[in-house]
């Protein structure tokens, strides 16, 4: 019997990473290094710190002092941003970054410091959300590309609401599945974990009747260097791997499929999506 071979690049790149050894992870070290190159490879953070201090301070008019919980902070770089928005005019803000890793964490501490904005009172925790207490309820708890992460999606969104006070804000700004997604939900060795993209994260908020407002914060990567042979360091981080591993013909229809995104006329920039949800607690 003959069996027919898909067309489509990303049909054909699942039949060829079937039975294929999972990829070695990223160490901390690499994925660190790996997560600049990204992000320099892409427009998407400039444009996520412009709509979170475009849009969110408006929402919260009229708090002060306004008490801010951040969910996987990293570094604080896109924090630093809201927090800078969120205490203009003098409005006190309270805010609290909560991160597992000890160096991004410190990282978060002195670059919220390094503000010099004296209505803002910055805090970091070290350690996981789910055994953060927040004391007093929050007035916004956010996740900024750290859903992805957690074991229980359903328990982390219970969690953050618990802590919001009635009309507060609960914000997550997750990349959906396609067009890039796939390929790190596909390649990457997930260990068990099963990783949750903005649509796992539109269910969820949806079954608790919760009033929603949802966008798409549409940038660009540019892959054109790893179509070229190189961008070792942007694929690495695009499927959560070390790619150098990866079999030539699993790594070709890889390629393939990044091509047959690209934007028309632009071969190698592909659309690197944002799913932005702001709900607002009754």
């Amino acid at each position: 019997m003959t069996t027919l071979r898909s067309s489509r690049p990303l049909d054909r790149l699942r039949e060829e990473v079937r039975g294929t050894a999972p990829l070695p992870a990223l160490s901390g070290e690499r994925y660190a290094l790996t997560h600049a190159a990204y992000e320099a490879a892409s427009d998407q953070r400039p444009r996520l710190e412009a709509w979170l201090a475009r849009e969110l301070p408006p929402l919260l008019a009229g708090i002060d002092p306004v008490r801010v919980v951040g969910v996987g902070v990293g570094d604080g770089t896109v924090d630093a941003v809201l927090a800078a928005a969120l205490a203009s005019d003098g409005r006190r803000v309270h805010y609290t970054g909560v991160e597992p890793h000890a160096a991004s964490a410190v990282g978060f501490a002195g670059r919220l410091a390094a503000l010099a904005v004296s209505a803002l009172i910055p805090t970091v925790v070290i350690g996981d959300f789910a055994d953060h207490d927040a004391g007093a309820p929050a007035d916004l708890v956010h996740f900024v590309h750290s859903l992805y992460y957690v074991d229980d999606l359903s328990a982390a969104l219970d969690h953050a609401l618990s802590m919001v006070r009635p009309g507060g804000l609960l914000v997550a700004a997750t990349a959906p599945l396609e067009p890039l997604c796939v390929l790190t939900e596909l390649l990457c060795p997930w260990g068990g974990h099963r990783p949750w993209f903005a649509e796992d994260v539109r269910a969820e908020l949806d079954l608790r009747g919760l009033d929603v407002r949802a966008e798409t914060l549409v940038g660009h990567l540019d892959v054109r260097d790893a179509l070229l042979g190189g961008g070792e360091d942007v694929l690495d981080f695009l499927v959560g791997a070390r790619t150098s591993a990866m079999e030539p013909q699993v790594r070709a229809q890889m390629l393939d499929y990044l091509r047959d995104i690209s934007l028309s006329g632009s071969v190698g920039v592909v659309p690197h999506p944002l799913d932005l949800t702001i709900a607002r607690i009754p």
